[in-house]
């Protein structure tokens, strides 16, 4: 049944798994040389990966540096401006019409 399938499918993955790990060894013994290649073309590869990785972090914090820095100086900002109408009038008494008088 079912399980009968399962059992041969895994046993067959194992022996393919040894064969393979037979096959690397005597690739070992055989050419030694032949295994630094593979090992150091790896290593390449993963540090070619996570230099990628880094520079894609890099250009994420150089986005969220930039979204502080436009917070940071959006907060200055009202600081340094009138706030208010009442503000606003204080600081152009010049600009405000005299009251009529009544007559």
């Amino acid at each position: 049944g079912v399980d009968q399938c399962i059992q041969k499918f895994l046993d067959v993955a194992r022996q393919t798994e040894c064969f393979f790990l037979q096959k690397r060894l005597q690739l070992s013994v055989q050419k030694p040389e032949q295994v630094i290649k593979e090992d150091v073309s790896e290593l390449r590869n993963e540090l070619q990966r996570k230099e990628a990785l880094i520079q894609k972090h890099l250009g994420k914090l150089r986005h969220w540096q930039q979204v502080l820095e436009d917070i940071s100086v959006q907060h200055k900002k009202p600081a340094e401006m009138p706030q208010g109408p009442i503000t606003y009038l204080e600081q152009a008494p010049g600009n405000i019409p005299a009251p009529m008088k009544q007559t």
